[in-house]
């Protein structure tokens, strides 16, 4: 019988493992098994945003990324994908990359010039508070045998330096005017690949509305003093159901966090597209 062990690779030299086997495997088979990072960078004045994200599926051998820009109306997005065999320790896909310069602290976002959008950046965030954990993901199907999906995920709020290139014109991003935001999350993810056939159909309410905001946010006051804004509202109805969830909270510089009873938003979008307008 065959060593039944994943193939060894540099993170098995670390003193880090919390499961018998490699680095390569993860702790269960379910192919909706993802990591993904998910980070923007504003400036203040909303004049551009950048986007990025950056998913690890092991268990389906993918490698997939997004990097972006938002300029008034106009969106510009480069995505890729790739086999995560035989390089699963390196977080790029083609001109995307991701780069952990110091944990916790410092961490690079590029998109290298493409043939797909006249767009390239290079951005390092820089965190200005701790991170902070989230509440865990956990859903059943309807009738509860099965958990759907069981995630953790952790936020930073902090700022950004580095340079965006548009249509040839380079614009320097300035830690002063620009902030950033970034979330880690791994687990049992909802809504990856097809839908399986053979399990339990997860449709929890028939004709659903359902509004999510997730919001962090860098705040500074008159004096200087920065602090963190985090809004998490999940708000999901139907016919003889609804479902309302809100983990909003304020976070300080030295790490504490106090929690909102609730959050109520007021919000205006475009009746065409959704895009958000005001509120």
């Amino acid at each position: 019988m065959a060593n039944p062990l994943g193939p060894l690779g540099p993170a098995d030299e670390r003193f880090d493992h919390q499961i018998p086997d490699t680095f390569a495997t993860v702790g269960v088979s379910d192919p909706a098994w993802t990591e993904k990072v998910c980070a923007m960078a504003a400036r203040k004045d909303g004049a551009l945003q950048l986007g990025f994200g950056m998913g690890k599926y092991t268990n389906r051998n993918v490698l997939d990324g997004y990097a972006g820009l938002s300029r008034g109306v106009e969106q510009m997005t480069v995505r890729g994908s790739r086999r995560l065999f035989p390089d699963p320790e390196t977080t790029g896909v083609g001109p995307i990359r991701y780069e952990v310069l110091e944990p916790m602290r410092r961490v690079r976002f590029r998109l290298d010039p493409n043939p797909c959008q006249p767009l390239a950046f290079d951005w390092v965030y820089e965190a200005v508070l701790p991170p902070a954990t989230e509440e865990r993901t956990h859903q059943r199907a309807p009738l509860g045998y099965r958990v759907s999906a069981d995630l953790v995920r952790y936020h930073q709020i902090g700022t950004a330096s580095g340079w965006v290139e548009v249509e040839g014109e380079r614009t320097e991003i300035d830690p002063d005017e620009w902030v950033s935001t970034r979330d880690h999350s791994w687990g049992v993810r909802y809504d990856v690949g097809t839908p399986p056939t053979d399990v339990d159909p997860f449709d929890p309410v028939s004709e659903m509305d359902f509004q999510m905001i997730w919001f962090p946010s860098l705040m500074t006051d008159p004096d200087g003093t920065r602090w963190g804004l985090f809004m998490h509202l999940v708000d999901l109805s139907g016919f003889g159901h609804r479902r309302r969830t809100v983990t909003g909270a304020v976070e300080h510089l030295d790490g504490t966090v106090e929690r909102m009873a609730d959050i109520r938003p007021d919000l205006t979008f475009e009746p065409v597209n959704r895009r958000l307008v005001g509120g």
